[in-house]
């Protein structure tokens, strides 16, 4: 009932896009290369937290957005690798993201470098909805861009140190200045180290311990009057656990404690060199941003997460990219009153090498491969052998490498035109890409069957090849209108776009593809003939097809004073057409991998609404979302989920907060802080047959600030209630396994200025 109220209250009233002021100088915030409107007339929701509010809500990582933006769901499970985000009723658990990622305007190609230590971010914008016009690929919901803090707007020294729940450390440090030759330089460090929130039964351990290193350095220069250059090396690093899965028994409803048996860990390392020119001529701005990205990582995964040695993974990843993106705009000489537009190309390249063998062990043997294989020998032919055919080895590896090389280029233009209190905006993207892999799966194996033989006779098996099939033009337009009232953000909006996110190839099921062909290989080998065998998966058939979306939205903005107050806020409702999405399937039986698929169509109907209200010390904020997304058509071969939710976005998003900020005339102590907030997600479908439901679970949290002349101390807690939920649900070898939510948490810091 009460959640009921709170919802019927939002959807009465608009909602915020922006968060508190900054704690700069607003005029010198720096804006993106691509901007050309203010946020406030975008004919879109955007969601804008400056580093005021991160720092006091304790957001540290991107996926602690969730809920702060209205529809958004990026849940924390797995490992540092697992970036899985949903937005607007859409997401998947692996491959292509339908939420771009951008870090000083340049793009993050790889999502297993999403979650990152947001070090010195300046603002955290999210544009929801389609931004596939000026973005391009997986964009298809949205785009979240940061900006980081820069030494040509804010000169000093930063630095701080927090402790709290699970020994968790953090020390961080930077310094931002300029030389007397005008060069502006600045960067910082910082450090992360945490014990971990979960045990592993098995081994008595925490299963998900933190090391992290992330560093920034940038340099600013005007090189002539007209040319302006940036430099900026980011780099991390860091080594944990995860994986803290708990299996499920549906039989009794019972949920075990994490116990398995094989190292599960995660190593990374990433670094991006970004080059940004702008040149200022006397009738129009050139944008020039170039980018090399690295990425080296390492994932130990005992993968059916039980106590049993069935079969272990390690995937190795060497990957290397280019980016580079030209953006022209006019200025005062090109520009028209009624007309003003942006233009640019975009071109990038990416190659992957991976290794990824899978490891079986003897109950793996036993169950997946040697029993498929002798449960379906004709008895006549099984000579009375219950297990006619056997392996002399006790475990051996299936080799999966893989050289991927992808590719895009993309041309677009958006254009602003102007009547009276009417802006119309009319773009279009021409966006090419493709993909090329080259395979390599072996396994070599000694086997006897019983029944012919007296010893043992080696069976080697080799598939390789190279595919080229994933190769696609995409047509991306974009048409909106808003009519302003004037005062300020006060207008309605309209918009209709597409957006999609990329296509691929699967890898993780290269070891299902061998170990059928080997199965069926081996009985060959023999002569003999299973009565049910596996029908064997070619590598043609592991590509899969970009993900499109078109986009239909109306919604308003606003800000008002209201008497010495501040009230602003907006508000949206959305509808979103679906084909040939992507869905995280798993091969029917006791399979070993997973797959990326495009299944059928669907469609999200929702609404999301934010307001926010000042009023000199006091400050409220709510944010809320809500999507109905369901499969209108859904066949994977095997069942048929139309009319189904889709699973593992939720159905409702809430944020509340609440602070009140005690100015104080001691020249000592400046101020006082003091916040609450609640943070619901849920319900959440955990399956396409809809069996599974995450029920809504709201979090309550606060923060308590105290700000002297040169340092503050913070304390946060999150979960106070210490409310149990689940985060994640997976299937692995016929078992079902959940993810539990992190319990109360607190940290205390203190954070320097100078």
């Amino acid at each position: 009932m009460i959640l009921e109220t709170i919802i019927s209250v939002l959807l009465a009233v608009p909602f915020v896009e922006k968060g508190p002021a900054d704690t700069l100088d607003s005029s010198i915030i720096e804006t993106s290369a691509k901007s050309v409107i203010p946020v406030e007339r975008m004919s879109s929701p955007v969601t804008e937290v400056y580093m005021l509010d991160m720092k006091e809500r304790g957001v540290d990582s991107p996926k602690k957005l969730s809920a702060i933006v209205p529809n958004l769901h990026i849940p924390d499970y797995g490992s540092a690798m697992t970036s899985s985000i949903y937005l607007r009723g859409f997401g998947s658990r692996m491959e292509n993201p339908v939420l771009g990622f951008y870090i000083d305007d340049v793009p993050i190609l790889n999502k297993n470098a999403y979650d990152i230590d947001m070090l010195d971010i300046r603002r955290a914008t999210v544009f929801r909805g389609p931004q596939g016009t000026l973005y391009g690929r997986n964009a298809m919901c949205g785009v979240l861009s940061l900006s980081t803090l820069s030494p040509s707007s804010y000169h000093g020294l930063k630095a701080g140190i927090e402790y709290g729940s699970a020994n968790t450390f953090l020390a961080r440090a930077s310094y931002y200045g300029k030389t007397s030759k005008g060069l502006a330089i600045g960067g910082g460090v910082s450090f992360r180290h945490s014990d971990g929130f979960y045990t592993n039964a098995f081994s008595g351990e925490k299963c998900d311990p933190y090391d992290g290193l992330s560093l920034r350095f940038r340099i600013e220069k005007s090189l002539r009057p007209d040319l302006y250059f940036e430099n900026i090396i980011s780099a991390g690093a860091l080594t944990q656990g995860g994986w803290p899965y708990r299996q499920y028994l549906p039989q009794t409803g019972e949920l075990l404690e994490t116990s398995y048996n094989d190292k599960c860990a995660y190593k990374r390392f990433s670094l991006t060199e970004a080059v940004k020119l702008r040149l200022e001529a006397e009738n129009y701005t050139l944008n020039s941003i170039s980018s090399l990205q690295v990425l080296l990582d390492r994932m130990d995964l005992d993968q059916d997460f039980t106590t049993r040695s069935m079969f272990t993974m390690s995937q190795i990843q060497r990957e290397g990219a280019l980016t580079q993106e030209i953006i022209l705009k006019p200025k005062d000489g090109w520009k028209k009153d009624w007309w003003n537009w942006q233009s640019g190309v975009f071109a990038f390249w990416k190659f992957n090498r991976m290794s990824a063998p899978v490891n079986f062990k003897q109950d793996g043997i036993d169950d997946l491969i040697l029993g498929n294989a002798n449960s379906n020998i004709p008895e006549d032919v099984a000579g009375g052998y219950d297990k006619p055919l056997l392996f002399k080895e006790s475990g051996f590896p299936i080799g999966s490498e893989f050289g991927t090389h992808t590719y895009g280029a993309a041309l677009y233009h958006e254009s602003y035109f102007s009547f009276g209190n009417w802006l119309v905006t009319a773009g279009l993207r021409l966006d090419f890409e493709g993909a090329v892999m080259d395979y390599c799966s072996d396994a070599t194996v000694h086997y006897m069957f019983q029944p012919t033989m007296k010893d043992w006779r080696k069976y080697d098996i080799l598939y390789k090849g190279r595919l080229d099939g994933v190769q696609y033009l995409e047509v991306l337009p974009k048409v909106s209108a808003l009519y302003d009232f004037g005062g300020g953000a006060n207008n309605v909006f309209a918009t209709i776009s597409k957006g999609y996110r990329s296509g691929g190839y699967n890898t993780q099921i290269f070891s299902d593809i061998l170990q059928n062909k080997m199965m069926n290989g081996l009985m060959g080998d023999l002569g003999v003939y299973l009565d049910n065998a596996p029908a064997e998966m070619d590598a043609e058939s592991t590509a899969y097809r970009p993900e499109k979306s078109w986009n239909f939205e109306a919604g308003g903005h606003f800000d008002k004073r209201i008497g010495g107050g501040h009230l602003s806020g907006s508000a949206s409702a959305f509808y979103i057409l679906c084909r040939d999405q992507q869905i995280t399937i798993f091969p029917a039986g006791m399979s070993t991998g997973r797959m990326m698929a495009n299944v059928g169509r669907s469609r999200s109907i929702g609404a999301e609404a934010t307001l926010s209200y000042g009023y000199k010390g006091l400050s409220l904020s709510a944010a809320y979302g809500y999507t109905d997304a369901r499969f209108t058509s859904y066949d994977d071969g095997n069942n048929d989920y139309s009319g189904n939710r889709i699973p593992y976005s939720p159905e409702h998003t809430l944020n509340f907060r609440a602070g009140y900020l005690f100015t104080l005339t001691n020249s000592f102590v400046r101020n006082i802080s003091v916040n609450a907030d609640c943070s619901g997600i849920g319900r959440i479908w955990w399956d396409e047959a809809n069996q599974f439901v995450e029920p809504f679970v709201a979090q309550i949290g606060g923060d308590v600030s105290v700000a002297f002349r040169w340092f503050d101390l913070r304390f946060r807690m999150d979960n106070i209630l210490n409310e149990d939920y689940n985060v994640f649900y997976f299937k692995s070898v016929g078992n079902n396994f959940f993810q539990r939510g992190k319990p109360l948490r607190w940290n205390i810091g203190i954070n320097i200025s100078l």
